[in-house]
């Protein structure tokens, strides 16, 4: 009986010792339609390997499947989901089995709309500062998960429950106080509790950087702190720091992707960006950073503040001044034309009445014609009315002597 026990103990131990390890690839997250490759290592190149699927529905292409180590499954279903366990044997040796493997969860996604990830307050976290990450849809879920990857490795998966909302649901992930293991890309998805294997399409990724780690870079700008609205702008980042990259920040969400720095003549290195449309104000700052870690960044530069002149704004003000000024001028101008001319016919009236005092004979013919004037119109108004003349001639003479 003791021999019998020991035999057992032997092949358990045994059993640990080759216990195969279960991956998937490119993810055990498969999106709906894709395909996904089931390795089984169990080093060992001679065992036959076999997988089976433990929760979840079994009747799927692939389930008590025998094969060498990889094993290529798809397009996947929703049927696909589940979870799965591996081992080896060998082919004279049916008896002889291995451990079974870890599980692995394989999720089918994009069953539902995407849901929508946000930072708060910003993506760039300040080391042993913390940041909410906000998931949020209008579909009312039953859970959000959250996961995390780094240089294309799945990292951490965190779940929580569904907050409901006016409009949909929510989920608030804090993180932090942040090291530099937290740094990397977020994404989340949503799900219900009755169909666990099944998810949402997965969010927008939002890449967490942290902050703080190295020393500052300076930020400047090549043409000065005020430009037009519609003029490109040159921002240079330098440090005496040797930074493979340099990133550039508006309102603390990071622009597009770094740039690599260059050596100066001066030892100093920098990188331009170029160019930066410029539309409103706005408060840029830039970071450095290594190739081996692109997730941890420097310590911001000072912030550089920008302001942006309207240059339709300035026209049309040019514009306006130049109107005022030509109606202003023409009325100065009409003015004094107006004042000339009766400066002129006041001066001629004198003139005239001078005249008449040095030249009374002058007055009196004047007197004389306006009398002569009078009793000509006088004389006009006194004959004989239109109305009051025969319209016929009359035969009778004393018509006419009357």
């Amino acid at each position: 009986m003791k021999g019998f026990i020991l035999l057992l103990r032997t092949l358990a131990q045994a059993g640990i010792n080759n216990k195969p390890s279960l991956s998937a690839w490119p993810s055990h997250i498969v999106p709906q339609g894709q395909n996904v490759t089931f390795t089984c290592d169990t080093h060992s190149e001679f065992n036959i390997v076999k997988l089976y699927k433990e929760h979840g529905n079994p009747n799927i292409q692939g389930h008590n499947r025998i094969f060498r180590k990889d094993l290529l499954l798809g397009p996947v279903t929703p049927a696909f989901g589940g979870t799965y366990r591996c081992y080896s044997y060998k082919r004279q040796y049916h008896n002889d089995l291995s451990s079974h493997s870890d599980p692995l969860k394989i999720i089918i996604s994009g069953i539902y709309r995407k849901p929508f990830l946000l930072a708060l307050p910003t993506p760039l976290v300040k080391l042993g500062e913390k940041v909410t990450l906000k998931c949020h849809s209008e579909i009312m879920f039953d859970t959000f998960i959250l996961t995390s990857h780094r240089m294309g490795i799945s990292k951490d998966s965190f779940q929580l429950s569904a907050e409901t909302h006016i409009g949909g649901s929510r989920a608030n992930f804090p993180i932090g106080p942040v090291t530099p293991d937290h740094a990397g890309t977020y994404t989340c998805y949503g799900s219900y509790k009755q169909t666990p294997y099944e998810w949402s399409e997965s969010s927008d990724p939002v890449d967490i950087k942290i902050t703080g780690l190295y020393k500052k870079p300076s930020l400047s700008a090549l043409m000065g702190p005020v430009v037009t609205s519609e003029e490109n702008m040159t921002l240079s980042c330098i440090s005496d720091h040797q930074f493979d990259m340099f990133h550039l920040s508006m309102k603390g969400v990071p622009q597009g992707r770094g740039l690599p720095t260059e050596q100066s003549h001066s030892g100093t290195f920098k990188a331009n960006f170029f160019p930066v449309p410029l539309i409103q104000a706005e408060t840029y700052r830039c970071y450095g950073s290594f190739r081996n870690s692109s997730h941890v960044w420097s310590s911001p530069s000072d912030p550089l503040y920008l302001s942006v002149t309207d240059n339709h704004r300035m026209i049309h003000m040019l514009i306006g001044l130049s109107v005022t000024m030509i109606l202003v001028f023409s009325v100065i101008l009409l003015y004094a034309c107006c004042s000339a001319k009766k400066t002129k016919l006041d001066q001629e009236s004198e003139v005239r009445t001078i005249l008449n005092r040095q030249d009374p004979e002058r007055q009196e013919v004047q007197e004389v014609e306006y009398l002569e004037f009078e009793q000509m119109v006088f004389k006009q108004q006194s004959t004989t009315p239109i109305s009051q003349i025969p319209k016929e001639f009359s035969t009778d003479p004393n018509v006419y002597m009357e």
